[in-house]
């Protein structure tokens, strides 16, 4: 297919073409072309890489052929190529509504509203895909991902298992698939995928830094303190300008989770002398504590966030950063048993941050419960 494209760019009717349409647009004309034409030098530009010129020829498409749907097509192919995933939905819709059977215009549909965190749309679109091609495995993989992103980890493990029996080889599948896992606590599993996963991207995964940074986790969470720290130094390897990862910070939760305190307590002071954000970097501290069951320390330094937000060179951050802690601060007093506190502070989460809220506590209040409702079931428990 890609050959017969180029073959086509090269022959002497799209140069006619592709001479007419840009000896017109460099004297100040439009080009009154076909809309096949004009969709062909706009193709011709995206091969080329460039797609502003191939945005224009698009738009003029749309311009003189209002009715045809070839510009709609290659308008929503530019702005999903070019990344422009909200406006890259708008169009693909577009594309649907003319041809609700367009398995491609499905799975960038699928693609466009996981990267805007649209993830029960991303579902819908993928069983679109899959009922009218049952086998498309692309459409497997975003369905798998799409119902874990919300929190659906059983079903996703389920999803998962059945793209990776087909594709054992895909170092993404296995990643995402045992990152779901670890929603489970199914380390042990989960652990085995990140290890496949790693043998299987040689380094040459764009996912290979979180494959072992997740396996560091996963090492931890069954018993192997030295093959965490090992991947967590593997890591390192393959971190880009772009990425930013406190390996202080990671280290220092390791050595939490096998009761090396002071070793911990070490990398988590290093941590704060390096931040650019204290407070956030305070913050993430405390989640360790948490994720390890010390929910007093946890409450501790929580605490001690609240007091610095308070201080006036926090000013501009304060509301943001109290925002962020309420309903931590008010999961630490509900697993310690300070009603009067948890209560007090479950009052300001709602309030303040209803969707992290909702995060803590969706498994403890009923999960046909609102927000808005959680006070009143928190003044029933004893």
């Amino acid at each position: 297919m890609q050959q017969e494209e180029d073959d086509y760019f090269q022959s002497e009717e799209f140069l006619d073409i592709l001479g007419r349409y840009e000896q017109a647009a460099s004297s100040g004309h439009t080009p009154y072309m076909d809309s096949d034409e004009l969709v062909d030098v706009a193709d011709y530009y995206m091969s080329q890489g460039k797609h502003r010129e191939a945005t224009e020829a698009t738009r003029l498409a749309l311009e003189l052929h209002p009715d045809a749907q070839d510009p709609v097509t290659m308008m929503a192919d530019i702005l999903f190529e070019t990344q422009q995933w909200q406006d890259s939905i708008v169009w693909l819709n577009r594309v649907l509504d003319n041809d609700p059977f367009d398995v491609q215009a499905w799975l960038n549909l699928a693609d466009a509203q996981i990267q805007c965190d649209q993830f029960a749309e991303a579902l819908d679109s993928a069983e679109y895909t899959l009922a009218i091609q049952p086998d498309n495995l692309h459409a497997l993989l975003q369905k798998a991902y799409a119902t874990s992103r919300q929190d659906r980890y059983q079903e996703a493990s389920e999803i998962f298992a059945q793209y990776i029996e087909r594709c054992p080889d895909d170092e993404l599948a296995l990643y995402h698939a045992a990152f779901n896992l670890c929603f489970l606590e199914r380390f042990h599993e989960a652990n085995d995928m990140l290890t496949r996963a790693e043998e299987l991207s040689q380094g040459l995964s764009p996912e290979h830094l979180n494959i072992c940074l997740q396996r560091s986790y996963t090492e931890a969470r069954i018993g192997h303190m030295q093959e965490a720290l090992d991947a967590l130094e593997r890591s390192k390897e393959f971190q880009d300008p772009y990425t930013k990862v406190d390996y202080n910070l990671l280290s220092g939760h390791v050595y939490l989770l096998f009761q090396h305190r002071d070793k911990a307590l070490e990398c988590f002071t290093k941590a704060l002398a390096n931040a650019e954000d204290h407070l956030h970097t305070m913050r993430t501290i405390a989640q360790v504590f948490m994720d390890c069951q010390d929910f007093l320390t946890a409450s501790d330094i929580l605490r001690e966030i609240e007091e610095m937000a308070q201080r006036p060179e926090y000013e501009d951050t304060r509301a943001e950063a109290i925002k962020a802690i309420c309903p931590a601060q008010a999961y630490c007093y509900y697993q310690t048993g300070h009603k009067a506190e948890f209560l007090h502070y479950l009052q300001m989460a709602i309030a303040l941050n209803p969707k992290d809220t909702q995060i803590f506590f969706r498994d403890i209040f009923p999960k046909e419960a609102r927000v808005d409702d959680y006070l009143y079931y928190a003044n029933g428990l004893e």
